[in-house]
């Protein structure tokens, strides 16, 4: 018995191909900008290892994966918002207060791409390409490991600070909803500013101090690091040319392991979503 990709759950086959073809369309509208402003980008996570093995979307693949060093992105994050089309919006902990998100996400209004566990999210939900900084890490992997801990606590003590959702799981549900509304309501005593000013200063304490390697801190893994990042080499996607870290066959090594092996088909999906509205762009060539 032939068994079924994950994805196949989630979405028809016609509905993750115009995903993709629209997120392909934020990734241009994003190299666009990112060329006016003279600024270089890497794919990142999936769509990179999408681009190694397939010259595109990883077949299964939902989103798009993009990083910036701090300073290409935060000059990004200031910047595009007066370059980019009016359908697209910049959303971050600064542009939204209710975003719980401690990176950066760019949306396509007049669409809907939610999944299941911030359904509740009163937050634009389009669909979406994810934007994060690279940051410099110490030499010492000690003081990185302890970086990493304290970065990991904060990223989810803003995510429960943020939004609150009424999960019901198994038997107990009501004990565990109980500790979660008093975790959400000992975060909410310190405003958001100081979470931003403080995730600020701490993904950002080591740079500029001569250190080679580089890192994403919005993975759960330590193993999330470039050595070296410098100097970026070209690759294709989806028969455009993109920017990738030099060692990023490496890097993707150490963050999947063997890249060559396809994994279990159960494990073929990208996101759960639990909403996927086109809008507009359901019937039209988004071009």
């Amino acid at each position: 018995m032939e068994i079924k990709e994950k994805w196949t759950e989630v979405y028809t086959e016609e509905q993750l191909k115009r995903l993709q073809q629209l997120e392909l369309l934020e990734l241009k509208v994003v190299k666009k900008v990112c060329d006016q402003l003279n600024i270089k980008f890497v794919l990142y996570g999936g769509t990179l290892l999408g681009a190694v093995k397939y010259k595109g979307f990883i077949p299964w693949d939902d989103d798009v994966d993009i990083a910036m060093d701090r300073d290409s992105y935060e000059k990004f994050i200031a910047e595009a918002p007066r370059l980019l089309p009016k359908e697209y919006v910049i959303q971050n902990l600064y542009t939204d207060s209710k975003s719980p998100y401690s990176y950066t996400k760019m949306r396509l209004r007049g669409t809907r791409c939610i999944e299941k566990v911030n359904h509740k999210l009163d937050i634009e939900q389009g669909i979406y390409m994810d934007i994060y900084p690279i940051d410099d890490i110490p030499d010492d992997d000690n003081l990185y490991h302890e970086q990493f801990v304290k970065l990991q606590r904060l990223f989810h003590s803003i995510y429960e600070r943020q939004c609150f959702h009424h999960v019901k799981r198994g038997k107990y549900f009501i004990l565990k909803e109980i500790r979660q509304y008093i975790q959400y309501l000992k975060y909410r005593i310190k405003p958001l500013s100081y979470y931003r000013d403080y995730q600020q200063q701490e993904m950002t304490k080591y740079n500029g101090k001569g250190y080679a390697r580089k890192t994403c801190w919005h993975y759960p893994k330590v193993s999330n690091f470039y050595e070296p990042y410098y100097p970026l080499r070209e690759i294709e996607f989806e028969g455009d040319t993109f920017y990738a870290p030099n060692d990023y066959i490496q890097h993707l090594r150490r963050r999947y392991g063997n890249i060559d092996e396809l994994p279990p088909a159960d494990k073929r999906l990208g996101h759960q979503v639990f909403i996927l509205d086109f809008g507009k762009y359901k019937d039209i060539d988004p071009q």
